[in-house]
């Protein structure tokens, strides 16, 4: 996904993205390790920045390193009653 850039003073961490990635996709570092879920996506399209809230607190350490979004649907599945039948 990117490179984390800071930690803001609420304690999301800030990654400069190659991509817009999507609301609520999981977050991992290059451990595989969960970090967060993506809170919000803002700033220049071609590379922006993702607010990532973070499970727990995060060290210090984590600036400059790489991050990644993970496979799979994070997405809310509709259930059968949403649907339209024909």
């Amino acid at each position: 996904m990117g490179v984390v850039e800071n930690i803001s003073y609420d304690g999301s961490v800030l990654v400069r993205s190659a991509f817009a990635p999507p609301s609520g996709a999981r977050v991992v570092d290059k451990r595989n390790r969960p970090l967060g879920k993506v809170w919000k996506v803002f700033g220049p399209v071609k590379e922006p920045f993702a607010a990532i809230r973070t499970d727990s607190r995060v060290a210090l350490s984590i600036l400059g390193s790489d991050v990644y979004v993970t496979e799979g649907n994070d997405a809310k599945q509709e259930g059968r009653r949403g649907r339209r039948s024909h």
